[in-house]
């Protein structure tokens, strides 16, 4: 729909550079209306159409509005403004609701309920919303959106985070534009599903015009959503950049640092940036860069290293924050502003290695600057990625893999041509991860020599990775973390189906168990069913979930941290140490859906 557009206010610009949107209160937004409140916690259901409820506390900024009564009204305003900026916020959808991010209150991330959907579009969750021209013909008027490499949508009701990196356009003395609005990247739910988007113009829905600083629009009048742990780190304009670079070529190998009054360069000249090919070989030279640093704003600065197969160091401003040093480094040095000494030195020395020169800097006010120029970095051993995907049938992947810092050495993975993947411990009989998007990539176990590990693809929700069943005597007894000799436990291979999907087997505590894995018709969750035989201890448990909270959301449906939903009948909820679990006796067939 088209919305009316209202002349906008001025509004404060806060002298931070970085911050954390406080939701103690509303006093970050310009006169925010009623349907905006600030809550201790919020929640969906997941059955019901724009239902969202809060809970009394603060920390939680909630959109409580009915479907249809549309108006810039409803719209929240920041009270500061942003130029480049970099955003992180979680957010929770109602069923079927909709909102959206305006960056400088003119570019719409959108926000939507977009769970389970197979092919995102520029209205889904992480889309770049359309421009529109209302003078084209119906069906012509939008334009320019841009939807999400893939739906990384989680269900309603469950917090999600988005991570947002934006270049704000670009205007010259007299405010004509000369470089437009860029979205540098965005990620949603760990996955990165936007990158280098160039915006030629606000979005629909948008304040007029375009600006250098603007404030951030949340959309509050298309239904309920609600936002925590909201950081927004603002970035000047100008950047460090090096000036009058000269470079001072010496030939051999040095084991420290020489008298550089002693030794005559082979070569010397002048660069725009740093770079190892002047020297015009492989090995046995070194590089002295010196100039000036130019220094925006005084503070602190962080630089990356990178001098690959020799020494380096790097002299700024009177400091040495990175001594003579082999390979890569960090470093940080308290910089004032304007044009500071700066010398670095690149040593290369081993003839096995590639030459690689690389310096980066970073601040609390500007992004990381590459000092070096295009190509000086390069790869020792630069290897197309190995990629492991389903065809029309699904993929059975055999491999180690990591979670939870710990390292799983009989792991494997199922994935589905549809785009919803598990992997398995076969130590622990444990649902140790669920993803969707791509499967796996497998580059780590068969480029050069390997590690035999494999890497998930998409976006990943990892689980508890410990037993699903166990012998536990009463409700004092701690889950174990992996089985012992006691407990019996033998994995017995598995068996696969017509369709191409394992059926776990495994002995645990003198009975039998199948543990089957299956997606539901439209990929959106996993349902599992484990089936027992023999005879039964009163002891033998099953645990589905383990998390800080877990809260009943009605008779058989379960909430895990807000970051998934367990499905079950005749389920308990044990408190434990640090936490809770949610528990069912063990019995001849135990059912339940796991949702995110």
């Amino acid at each position: 729909m088209i919305r009316r557009l209202l002349p906008f206010f001025s509004v404060l610009s806060l002298a931070v550079q970085g911050q954390t949107v406080s939701f103690n209160d509303l006093s970050a937004f310009k006169n925010p209306s009623s349907n905006w409140s600030i809550a201790g916690d919020a929640a969906a259901d997941l059955s019901q159409n724009n239902v969202m409820t809060a809970t009394p506390g603060k920390g939680v900024l909630v959109c409580q509005h009915p479907r249809g009564k549309y108006g810039r009204e409803f719209d929240l305003f920041t009270a500061f403004e942003h130029g480049d900026a970099d955003l992180e916020v979680e957010f929770m959808m109602a069923k079927g609701s909709n909102s959206g991010i305006y960056l400088q209150g003119r570019y719409e991330i959108q926000l939507f309920d977009s769970w389970g959907v197979k092919q995102p579009h520029a209205h889904d969750a992480g889309a770049i919303y359309e421009r529109w021209d209302e003078t084209k013909p119906d069906g012509q008027k939008g334009y320019e959106g841009y939807a999400p490499r893939m739906n990384a949508s989680r269900a309603p009701g469950l917090w999600q985070k988005m991570k947002i990196s934006f270049q704000a356009p670009r205007f010259d003395a007299g405010g004509k534009k000369i470089a437009n609005a860029k979205v540098i990247k965005i990620e949603l739910n760990g996955v990165t599903i936007q990158e280098n988007v160039e915006l030629s113009g606000p979005t629909r829905g948008s304040l007029p015009g375009e600006v250098a600083q603007g404030p951030i629009l949340i959309q509050g009048d298309h239904g309920c959503v609600a936002f925590r742990n909201f950081t927004i780190k603002r970035f000047g304009n100008q950047q460090p950049q090096l000036k009058d670079l000269k470079y001072a070529l010496y030939d051999g190998i040095f084991m420290a640092e020489p008298d550089y009054a002693k030794i005559k360069p082979v070569k010397e000249g002048k660069l725009e940036k740093l770079a190892h090919d002047v020297s015009g070989k492989p090995n046995g030279y070194l590089l002295r860069f010196t100039g000036k640093l130019v220094v925006p704003v005084a503070g602190e600065y962080r630089f990356q290293v990178v001098n690959n197969g020799g020494n380096g160091v790097l002299r700024v401003a009177g400091q040495e924050p990175l001594k003579w040093q082999w390979w890569e480094g960090q470093a940080k040095a308290t910089l004032p502003a304007g044009e500071v000494p700066f010398e670095f030195v690149y040593n290369k020395n081993t003839d096995w290695a590639k030459s690689s020169l690389g310096l980066t800097v970073e601040s609390d006010a500007n992004r990381p600057v590459e000092l070096h120029a295009l190509g000086s970095i390069n790869l020792s051993n630069p290897t197309n990625p190995i990629l492991a995907r389903p065809g029309s049938e699904p993929l059975i992947h055999r491999s180690f893999f990591r979670i939870n810092n710990e390292n799983v050495s009989h792991g494997l993975s199922v994935g589905e041509p549809s785009g919803i993947h598990y992997a398995v411990n076969l130590e622990k009989g444990a649902l140790a991860r669920v993803w969707k998007g791509d499967f796996l990539d497998v580059t780590p176990m068969w480029n050069d020599r390997g590690n035999g590990m494999s890497l998930p693809q998409g976006s990943v929700l990892d689980l508890s990775n410990q037993p699903t069943l166990a012998l536990i005597a009463n409700d004092q007894t701690a889950w174990p973390t992996m089985y012992g000799e006691t407990d019996g436990y033998r994995f017995r291979g598995y068996d696969v189906d017509a369709a191409g999907r394992p059926t776990f087997k495994y002995d645990l505590a003198g009975v039998k168990v199948e543990d089957q894995i299956r997606p539901d018709a439209d990929a959106k969750f996993f349902t599992r069913e484990l089936r027992v035989t023999g005879s039964l201890p009163a002891t033998l448990k099953c645990r589905l979930a383990a998390g800080k909270e877990i809260r009943k959301i009605n008779d058989t449906t379960y909430s895990v941290d807000k970051q998934y939903y367990i499905q079950v009948d005749g389920a308990a909820i044990r408190n434990v140490s640090g936490g809770q679990e949610l528990v069912v006796p063990a019995a001849a067939k135990i059912n339940y859906s796991l949702m995110w």
